[in-house]
């Protein structure tokens, strides 16, 4: 007698809406909570230690008004009071549908597709390509030469990742990083409680931060080259190992044409060679690009996809569509 098998075809499965938080990088606020604490644990037994004993007790306080100080300055004061002096001394230079419709377009729609507010940003004539934010207040700085650095459609890209870094809420440790890297040596020696929060915060999660932050844009954009281009871009711009190799825009964006393939020309050779070889020599910015790209050709990528887009049609009323596989 005739058996009839059916197999149920994944490709009709509905699979349940899901939300961005879903993909985050795995172990990215776990790692954050475990910087942090040790942190706290530092400091509490270093202050405790001193104030133990009656010869060091007044070192004990110092340290520990020191450390509140410091906090006090890099998590609070120091956004208000940048601020302040973008809104005194670069007021024309704010993004506004008038002055920057493009800009200002992208930064509204990011903020509409991330929930958020609107974040008040200026493109700034001066200063090292580098897309920066801050809060509380919110508030996020371009400079031209970042603008001009990366296409259109990879500016695009770097605002929304750096609108993501708000709704992930890394902007505060993210401002800390600027903060004490701009620093002169001695106000960063000086800064010590943060910058021990910073090397913990570096050891174990920085890496995952931006992973996590590079996988959800992705999840947004769908095209995992237009961000590996423009982090290549930044890299090749500010990184001091990169800059060695005279990178320049226009290499990045013929190694991305390339697509792996190996040319026979010259100059494809030439730059195939010096970009592979600088990205093999930065391992972080190697795992990342790799990790972007398994990501992206991955079957979770497919399904997260749909996945969202369900959970947006029910929010809309639409109809649920199927999977595809």
């Amino acid at each position: 007698m005739p058996v009839t098998v059916t197999i149920q075809d994944r490709s009709k499965e509905v699979l349940p809406p899901a939300k961005l938080d879903d993909y985050e990088q795995t172990g990215e606020h776990r790692e954050g909570q475990k910087a942090f604490a040790l942190w706290i644990f530092f400091i509490v037994v270093l202050v405790s230690g001193l104030y133990a004993s009656s010869f060091t007790r007044e070192i004990g306080v110092l340290i520990f008004l020191w450390w509140l100080g410091a906090c006090l300055w890099y998590f609070y004061l120091a956004p208000k009071t940048l601020l302040k002096k973008m809104r005194l001394e670069n007021r024309e230079h704010a993004i506004t549908p008038a002055s920057q419709p493009h800009l200002y377009a992208t930064l509204s729609k990011g903020a509409v597709l991330l929930n958020l507010k609107t974040t008040e940003t200026y493109l700034l004539p001066d200063g090292m390509p580098q897309i920066r934010v801050f809060s509380p207040p919110s508030f996020m700085t371009i400079t031209q030469q970042a603008a001009d650095l990366v296409q259109p459609a990879e500016l695009d890209c770097l605002i929304l990742r750096q609108l993501m870094h708000f709704r992930q809420k890394h902007v505060s440790r993210l401002m800390m990083f600027y903060l004490l890297r701009d620093a002169q040596p001695t106000v960063r020696l000086l800064s010590w409680p943060v910058g021990l929060y910073a090397f913990f915060l570096r050891m174990w999660w920085l890496d995952l931060a931006e992973m996590s932050v590079d996988r959800l844009t992705l999840l947004l954009i769908k095209n995992h080259k237009t961000i590996a281009s423009a982090l290549l871009k930044q890299h090749a711009a500010t990184d001091p190992e990169m800059s060695e190799y005279k990178i320049t825009s226009g290499d990045v964006d013929a190694y991305m044409e390339q697509n792996g393939l190996i040319s026979f020309e010259g100059r494809e050779i030439s730059t195939q060679y010096r970009l592979g070889q600088a990205i093999r020599e930065n391992p972080y910015l190697d795992e990342r690009l790799q990790a972007l790209s398994t990501f992206a050709e991955s079957y979770e990528f497919k399904e997260a996809i749909q996945r969202l887009a369900d959970a947006r049609a029910q929010k809309t009323g639409a109809p649920v569509s199927a999977a595809k596989s």
